[in-house]
């Protein structure tokens, strides 16, 4: 990570969105990814897929249904005159009363609670504010080609119950997603249940008011024009899992390449070359992936 040095004095930075794309890993299921964006932010957003069970919100799948939710409320919402963890604190609450009455008396297991991540970037007067529940992923440079990036912690943990889960599993080919494997499942779903607890470390949007109190939360001032690439874990994965790209060459590629074509490399990395897992151990053959670039300009 590089230390970003000011913007200069006068107007307001302007942030406009160049290019998104979001892709199922799987045309068979829904989407469980949204991207989006307003006047003065833009947005990633990764469901975090079922464990079984009936959804309670959505009509196949409760992540599609939340990370839809939370696109329209972000939208509407995160205007620069609206603290992101209120937004945070109503869309939980919110979401919380829903479930409670989709769920009735039926008692709800702490895995089967829909949850989602996100990286948000926002004009905030001269600085660039960046909010993130989660592990989704910014990448940044500025004009003096100094360079940014949230944390990659997140992926890294998940790496590792990556590797252990493809060796019980005996790989992919078995199993397009292990989460299906008895197993694996069992295990993913011990590790949902301690998401937004007390003390925990992980929070998340969803029905916990109280994750809005754990935003991960920086204010960078770059070098201006900057680019900035957000993205889900399925696309970050070009860089975070791949090792194709660093931050400063994926926004590079993705703004002379286009999306698209960074897309389909990401595709043929994980059907053609690695379709069993082996080499780059993850839980899907293909996750849902989403990217969305932008700049900030004077």
């Amino acid at each position: 990570m590089g230390d970003m040095e000011g913007l200069p004095g006068g107007p307001m930075p302007t942030l406009r969105i160049l290019d998104s794309l979001t892709d199922p890993g799987n045309a068979a299921r829904a989407n469980e990814d949204a991207v989006g964006g307003n006047a003065s932010a833009a947005f990633v957003i990764d469901g975090a897929t079922g464990l079984g069970g009936r959804p309670l919100l959505g009509p196949t799948s409760d992540a599609a249904w939340l990370a839809g939710f939370a696109k329209t409320v972000f939208e509407a919402e995160a205007t620069t005159a609206t603290p992101i963890a209120d937004v945070v604190r109503a869309l939980n609450n919110r979401v919380a009363q829903l479930i409670a009455e989709a769920a009735g008396s039926d008692p709800v297991e702490a895995w089967a609670l829909p949850t989602a991540s996100f990286q948000l970037a926002r004009v905030e007067g001269s600085e660039l504010a960046i909010y993130g529940l989660g592990d989704c992923r910014l990448f940044l440079v500025g004009a003096d080609g100094a360079t940014f990036e949230t944390s990659e912690a997140y992926s890294k943990a998940e790496g590792e119950s990556a590797r252990r889960a493809v060796t019980q599993a005996g790989g992919l080919r078995a199993w397009r997603s292990l989460a299906e494997e008895p197993t694996v499942r069992e295990a993913l779903r011990r590790s949902r249940a301690r998401h937004n607890q007390p003390g925990g470390a992980v929070w998340t949007l969803g029905s916990a008011p109280e994750a809005a109190s754990h935003l991960a939360v920086q204010r960078i001032t770059p070098a201006l024009p900057a680019r900035g690439l957000l993205a889900t874990d399925g696309f970050s994965a070009l860089a975070d899992k791949y090792g194709r790209y660093d931050g400063a060459a994926l926004i590079k590629a993705t703004s002379e390449r286009g999306l698209v074509a960074l897309m389909a490399e990401l595709r043929r990395i994980e059907r053609e070359e690695d379709p069993d897992g082996q080499t780059y151990p993850r839980f899907k053959v293909s996750d849902d992936a989403t990217a969305l670039l932008f700049e900030i300009i004077d």
